[in-house]
């Protein structure tokens, strides 16, 4: 019989400085206490020489120059192959913001270097942890958000929850549980001022307790328009839907959460004797311009730049730095308690003209970015994990794709380029005052070409 590896490692990531949180723009100061730890988290399988490590992080993302130094560095004192590597973040929306390329924001590139540093360690004592193990496998479901643009539709959240056991060959208990949902970690919202990881890390450690010690591994699925059902029913671009949250809502979710990996744990049916299988192939693919040529980019920033005077004062421009634009915007909204009409004509007016205002800046017109595509399969799940916030739909379509009620999209992974929604989400009415849309990382037929790319790749490794 084939001997099937596996290793497990933990390390605390919490800032030991005053950093700047991500995932909330209406924050404009660094966060100094700590509501609770966050931590990454490493899963390494081996078997019949085929490899896989897996990173998870309690982070609001993984930046793709962060993802690629990790990877390197790895490969470089491990001899593990690049593509056989992928490093995931939770998107806990009180996490630090692990990358800063303008050097501006506090405590983040300290941050940075330790964090990268701490990421390689705790993968490399995965893999120097690895012991026999037998896999299982299987797929819960529960209700754990509501989808944010069409919160009266159950059909637009993707309840299923996958799990992953490995338990030790000797005692048959279990050493690793890796699971996932997806529904944005933002039940502690942007008045939080404290690092926490939001209800991953609430689920993290009662399946730990529960399984006796097993190390849990949180990934984040089709999150992208999905948010608690701790949550106000509002708009995405409305502040007001992500403020007054407690810790006894992320307690809430994520006991809910836990409960549901916990049963399928100790359900779960040992998985086909397959090796882990691992592809990757790295896209050039255009970025979004919201379907603005140069000319009719220039007549959107002048709206948008009306608009926001309208709200903010004729001298905004000038009195308010491009970094707390975001928060002054939604000081407006709160303050003067605006209808939903006008708040959306606001908010959006201020994505258009930070966008549009960046794009001015550029002195060349945008070169396609690089967008890393993975497929892992592994214990019976068929992963495909995407460097960005992929909705619902993403995750719906990867799934008929790949034939399986256990294929799943495994989303801030590798890199990120902001929310991934699919082309038909473009030609909806509205969609130009749509968040997800609006602020998207690719143009229209990119994650098309993403899931055509995800579907070859599953092909060769069956």
């Amino acid at each position: 019989m084939v001997t099937t590896l596996v290793g497990t490692a933990r390390v605390d990531i919490t800032p030991r400085r005053p950093v700047m949180l991500g995932g909330f723009g209406q924050r404009t100061e660094p966060a100094t206490e700590v509501h609770d730890p966050v931590e990454a988290v490493a899963l390494y399988v081996e078997q019949a020489g085929e490899r896989v490590v897996l990173i998870t992080a309690d982070l609001i993302a993984v930046p793709g120059p962060l993802a690629a130094e990790v990877v390197a560095a790895l490969a470089a004192r491990t001899g593990i192959e690049a593509h056989r590597v992928c490093v995931a973040a939770s998107h806990t929306h009180s996490g630090p913001v692990p990358f800063d390329p303008a050097g501006t924001a506090p405590g983040v590139a300290e941050y940075g270097e330790r964090l990268g540093a701490a990421l390689v360690d705790v993968a490399e004592a995965a893999m120097a942890a690895a012991r026999p193990a037998r896999l299982r496998s299987g797929v819960g479901a529960v209700e754990l958000g509501f989808n944010r643009w069409r919160p009266d539709e159950s059909a637009e959240v993707d309840r299923r929850v996958p799990v992953l056991v490995a338990d030790d060959a000797t005692t048959d208990a279990p050493i690793a549980v890796l699971f996932g949902a997806g529904c944005h970690p933002t039940t502690m919202g942007w008045d939080n001022p404290a690092v926490s990881a939001d209800y991953p890390g609430v689920a993290k450690r009662l399946v730990s307790e529960r399984l006796g010690g097993a190390t849990a591994l949180f990934v984040n699925t089709t999150e992208g328009d999905v948010v608690p059902v701790t949550s106000p029913r509002r708009d995405a671009l409305d502040p007001r839907g992500y403020c007054g949250g407690s810790a006894a809502d992320t307690v809430a979710v994520g006991t809910r959460l836990a409960d549901e990996v916990v049963r399928v744990a100790t359900t779960a049916t040992a998985a086909a004797p397959d090796p882990p299988a691992v592809a990757r192939v790295d896209l050039r693919l255009p970025p979004n311009h919201g379907g603005l040529d140069d000319a009719a980019a220039s007549v959107r920033l002048a709206e948008s730049t009306a608009v926001l005077a309208e709200f903010l004062g004729a001298g905004f421009a000038d009195e308010i730095p491009m970094a707390g634009l975001w928060s002054a915007a939604s000081a407006a909204v709160v303050e003067r308690d605006l209808s939903e009409p006008e708040m959306r004509r606001l908010m959006i007016a201020c994505c258009y003209y930070l966008g549009l205002r960046a794009r001015l800046r550029r002195t060349s017109p945008a070169e396609p970015v690089e967008v890393p595509v993975q497929v892992i399969r592994l214990g019976g799940l068929e992963l495909l994990a995407l460097p960005g916030e992929a909705l619902v739909a993403v995750g719906r379509e990867w799934a008929r794709r790949a034939g399986s009620d256990a294929a799943f999209v495994v989303g801030l992974a590798n890199a990120h380029h902001r929310y991934l929604p699919r082309a038909g989400h473009f030609a909806e009415p509205g969609w130009d005052t749509r968040y997800e849309t609006v602020t998207a990382g690719l143009a229209p037929d990119g994650v098309e070409r993403v899931l055509d790319a995800g579907a070859d790749l599953l092909a060769s490794l069956r």
